[in-house]
């Protein structure tokens, strides 16, 4: 029992119908060059915090965005406003 097995480890196969297993879950993954294992696990409290961190400052990225593009805008229309009374007074009084 000490000696290694060098077999390689064979996929579990769950029946049509059967519960999964809770916890950790492994999936495996085949390709051209070989198998892999991919263990998936539920997200824990830090990786949940820092989701809802990534989260928010995306949020905050996306609201200082539009609140640029706002100012941006109004500004471009307060300058249009200033041309069109310029070129009024300029042009004289209607005939």
């Amino acid at each position: 029992m000490s000696e290694p097995s060098n077999r390689r480890p064979e996929p579990e196969i769950i029946p049509p119908g059967a519960p999964l297993p809770h916890g950790s879950r492994v999936w495996v993954a085949s390709d051209m060059r070989g198998t892999q294992q991919i263990y998936v696990r539920p997200i824990g409290p830090v990786g949940m915090a820092l989701l809802a961190l990534g989260a928010g400052v995306i949020a905050a990225f996306l609201i200082v965005f539009l609140l640029g593009a706002a100012v941006f805008g109004l500004a471009a229309i307060g300058v249009l406003t200033i041309i069109g009374i310029i070129a009024g007074l300029l042009r004289g009084p209607a005939r």
